[in-house]
């Protein structure tokens, strides 16, 4: 067998083809709900400005009647072939193909279905992702599944022809979830990247696969593990791709809705903006910005930027003057004292008052390593026996590589007291509670970056609830301040939330303000240094954004 360095080695992406992107996604053309599932079809030049096409898959064969799920594009000999989930007449989830009716159209508007359909039938699976080669020509390709034994998992099949298929074995699975959705396999800078979407969530691990047995160890954390999240708010079911362009690995995921008024709408769901992969410097880390072609979308005549605002007091709401907006990009770069107690951000989509408003702050605690009064709800995996104190759990998670994060509670009994966590969930006060933060190198220190959306909407039905994403921060050398650039997309409805610099942070959730005036910019500081340090916003730059579509044109 070829050696693991070599095991992917065919860059070849679903959605590019001679000079195009073509993207693909799950759709129903007759209503904004859940059913007769189709591949609706857009292309673009860029990944940023794009073009709707006909319908590429309908349901019409007996092997895919009742939907067209989840797949990928794979070029094959020169020729993009997708390779899809259909679900049969009596329900069976059935991998099929279809190749272009005409390779010379640049729109790839027609497709055609292999007559040997369905090419797989067995494990009953879905969400085949893009194929691979080693380096004597055999494909691989992988989807998802789940078994009770071994709970959730890729499992792995092989062809010569990209016709004829053979089941060899799961390719990796834990028991974190019983089925996983949309795995993916591809290569970072000439590191093993496996991801799958499971527990809601989309998780990703770095790894190696073994040569001979064709089997993928993660090598430090593993899928389902919350440090392992590739986006820390609404995202699922993504897709990455290669880029051959501009030489990069792409990721888009799904965000869907987050209320119950989508019918209404006239529309369910949407991808997230376009975002390219890189690791961490160590190689264990899995990181992302926003691709560099949606600086496009900015309408530089609506540029505003403001330099040194300090913000040296506790502010309920401060508008941004001359600001407005809910289709705009926002690059905000924050400084603020280290190790204190501190709780600021910037307020969007808010009425002139505030009264219905979305927050996007930061808060941060002057030790975490042992927060009294303090809850880290969620993300537990293990609960410790045998505890008595807060100062055992917190020992407990320092040994366990698993563990990030711990939480003592003192009214539980022995047993169900001592809670520790794979990620670090939103601190939140708590009398009962004792939690803490394992913590990492020397100086470094973690703070939250969250969407509060108590006030976005009036609708119960929606979400309020707050979400958020730990980010750890190095010193710097600048009057002992942190230093943090945002770099947040508003489309509306949907908020991105990006660390753009270093790549560590990605935020998408949804918000429905019903006031049309709900476009103003302000900022605000719930908890404010209490030393002779300021919160202080170095630069905001605000940009209305263009629209992505170019309908009624053409790109050639």
């Amino acid at each position: 067998m070829m050696p693991a360095k070599n095991w992917l080695n065919d860059p070849n992406g679903p959605v590019y083809f001679n000079g195009y992107y073509h993207m693909f996604f799950q759709y129903n053309p007759n209503a904004a709900v859940w059913g007769d599932m189709h591949w609706g079809h857009c292309y673009s030049k860029d990944m940023v400005h794009w073009i709707h096409l006909p319908v590429a898959l309908a349901p019409d064969q007996p092997y895919d009647i009742n939907g067209i799920f989840s797949g990928s594009t794979t070029i094959v000999n020169g020729t993009p072939t997708i390779i899809y989930t259909g679900i049969t007449n009596t329900n069976q989830q059935v991998q099929c193909q279809a190749r272009p009716a005409n390779i010379s159209d640049p729109t790839l508007t027609n497709w055609t279905k292999s007559p040997l359909n369905p090419l797989i039938t067995d494990p009953n699976g879905r969400d085949p992702s893009t194929a691979f080669r080693d380096n004597e020509d055999n494909y691989y390709l992988i989807y998802g599944y789940g078994t009770k034994d071994l709970g959730g998992q890729a499992v792995l099949f092989t062809s010569r022809d990209f016709l004829d298929w053979k089941y060899l074995h799961p390719i990796h699975s834990n028991q974190y979830d019983t089925f996983w959705e949309c795995p993916d396999i591809f290569k970072v800078e000439n590191r093993i990247v496996l991801k799958a979407s499971l527990l809601g969530r989309d998780f990703w691990a770095v790894g190696d696969v073994d040569p001979d047995k064709l089997i993928f160890t993660p090598q430090n954390h593993d899928l389902g593990e919350y440090i392992q999240l590739i986006d820390h708010g609404r995202f699922y079911a993504s897709k990455t791709f290669y880029d051959p362009i501009n030489d990069q690995q792409v990721i888009m995921g799904w965000t869907s809705e987050e209320d119950n008024l989508g019918p209404q709408r006239g529309w369910q769901g949407c991808h997230t903006l376009p975002r390219t992969i890189f690791l961490s410097d160590d190689g264990y880390e899995l990181r992302s910005r926003p691709i560099e072609a949606l600086k496009t979308l900015r309408n530089e005549t609506s540029h505003r930027h403001f330099t040194d605002v300090v913000l040296d007091t506790k502010i309920p709401f401060e508008p941004v003057p001359d600001v407005k907006g809910n289709q705009v990009e926002i690059v905000i770069n924050w400084q603020f004292p280290m190790y204190q107690n501190l709780d600021f951000g910037l307020i969007v989509l808010s009425t002139p008052d505030g009264q219905q408003r979305t927050s996007i702050g930061i808060t941060s605690r002057n030790n975490t390593s042992v927060m009294m009064n303090s809850d880290l709800p969620g993300w537990d995996y293990l609960s410790v026996p045998q505890i008595t104190q807060w100062s055992d759990c917190q020992i407990a998670c320092n040994k366990d590589n698993k563990c990030q994060a711990w939480t003592y509670v003192q009214d539980r009994e022995i047993n169900n007291n001592c809670f520790l966590k794979s990620g670090v969930p939103l601190l939140t006060s708590n009398s009962v509670c004792t939690s803490g933060v394992k913590q990492r190198e020397a100086g470094e220190q973690i703070v939250w970056v969250y969407m509060d959306r108590s006030l976005s909407q009036r609708n119960p039905d929606a979400a309020h609830e707050p979400i958020h994403a730990p980010i750890w921060l190095q010193p710097s050398a600048i009057n002992t301040q942190w230093i943090l650039e945002l770099d947040i997309f508003i489309d509306h409805s949907v908020i991105e939330i990006f660390e753009p610099y270093h790549g560590r942070l990605a935020l998408t959730g949804h918000v429905y303000p019903e006031e049309e005036n709900a476009n103003t910019f302000a900022v605000y500081v719930n908890e404010p240094s209490t030393t002779q340090g300021h919160i202080i916003i170095n630069t905001l730059d605000i940009w209305n954004l263009n629209t992505i579509w170019t309908e009624g044109h053409k790109f050639f």
